[in-house]
């Protein structure tokens, strides 16, 4: 049955389990919501049911304003983060597993820096595994303070690179015994180069102020004389919340960009939200990955995890994440200025050997994103904190 009241829609169902089974409780925004968190989430149990299938998940998913309710499985309740009492109704829930697990992006709480999610975790009465997609070197004080009794109330911290382990030892005080770094995981294998290379580039994921998409434009121009051309596919829809404050004005702005650099030729806009499959297949086909953002201090990527995992070089603006994956050599990372994105590109396009090093390097990288192995490692945390799982 359904239990609606509000923006709270719940499925009142108490889970069924065998002798060796355990539940999972998590909070998270969550397919048809169209974000990075709701596409990691949806990845994560999808690769933890298929390796780990005495793991059971259900998802208590955050569902902004104006979205139609979702209630098929796995999700079995909706909640606005907004209203306390969605906030203790979901606790409530997440009381019926073994182990809650609560993807936090400052963003997808609500107001206040989604300061509603130390409400959620505190009252949270079992063990409880908070994942940080966002850890901010120079917070302010509110960010801060939210991270800071979130280490306090959960069990463990995921970080999802060193650098914002790091971080949260130094900066937020968080005792290293209670951060666990696990990547972002991606279930993109390397794929061969294309032979010989034909000067494609890609950038994907939803459009907005900050992707750093002007940048990518002006270093674009910048290489009108390589002969083979340049292509440059910028892939992806508006951002929902862009589309709903200023309409297609964003992305007006960029069409108006590419005309005004003369790259109609160049340039290419996919204007919608690709499937797995047809998204894969367009990275696959492109030579090189662009991630021109605006942002210093973003500590995951899963466009970076995604290309990597498929084995294509990146060509980054600075960021820790970024310096993470690629400073091996599977790309490079450079500062926040077109002239340095137009030469890394420049540089990995225009010679072979540096190239192929760099997917090698890539490839190389993959392994340890691979949705199989970051899935082993959530199990292996899954298992301190519930120790009746029996390992599949």
């Amino acid at each position: 049955s359904r239990v609606s009241g509000g923006n709270m829609l719940e499925i009142s169902r108490t889970p069924n389990r065998s002798d060796n089974e355990v539940t999972v409780g998590m909070v998270s925004t969550f397919p048809p919501t169209r974000c990075g968190i709701a596409r990691f989430a949806s990845t994560f149990i999808e690769a933890m049911s298929s390796t780990y299938p005495n793991i059971r998940f259900e998802v208590v998913r955050l569902r902004r304003w104006g979205e139609v309710p979702f209630a098929a499985r796995p999700v079995v309740m909706e909640i606005d983060p907004n209203i306390p009492v969605s906030i203790r109704a979901a606790a409530r829930r997440l009381g019926r597993y073994d182990v809650a697990i609560v993807q936090h992006e400052f963003g997808i709480y609500g107001e206040d820096d989604g300061a509603s999610v130390v409400d959620l975790v505190s009252a949270i009465p079992v063990p409880c595994i908070v994942v940080l997609h966002t850890v901010i070197p120079d917070p302010t004080p509110r960010q801060l303070d939210i991270i800071k009794r979130l280490g306090k109330e959960s069990s463990v911290l995921v970080a999802l690179c060193q650098s914002a382990a790091d971080l949260l030892e130094e900066k937020y005080s968080v005792p290293a015994e209670k951060i666990e770094v696990i990547p972002h995981g991606t279930n993109w294998t390397p794929q061969a180069p294309n032979d010989p290379p034909r000067r494609r580039l890609i950038t994907w994921g939803l459009l907005g102020p900050g992707k750093g998409i002007e940048r990518a434009l002006l270093a674009v121009a910048r290489l009108k004389d390589l002969d083979p051309p340049v292509n440059y596919r910028i892939v992806g829809r508006t951002h929902p919340v862009v589309l709903a404050r200023s309409g297609k004005s964003y992305r007006e702005m960029l069409e108006g960009m590419v005309r005004d650099l003369e790259l109609e030729n160049v340039v290419e806009f996919v204007d919608r939200y690709l499937d797995e499959p047809e998204l894969m297949e367009l990275v696959r086909t492109s030579d090189l990955v662009v991630v021109p953002y605006d942002n210093h201090v973003q500590v995951s990527s899963g466009v970076i995890a995604d290309a990597v995992g498929l084995g294509r070089p990146v060509v980054a603006t600075r960021f820790p994440h970024a310096v993470e994956m690629l400073g091996d050599g599977a790309g490079e990372v450079v500062d926040h200025d077109p002239e340095a994105l137009a030469q890394a590109i420049r540089r990995l396009l225009e010679d072979p050997n540096r190239y192929v090093e760099a997917t090698k390097l890539a490839a190389a990288g993959s392994e340890k994103l691979n949705w199989v192995t970051v899935a082993g490692q959530y199990a292996h945390l899954i298992q301190d904190l519930a120790p009746a799982l029996a390992t599949a």
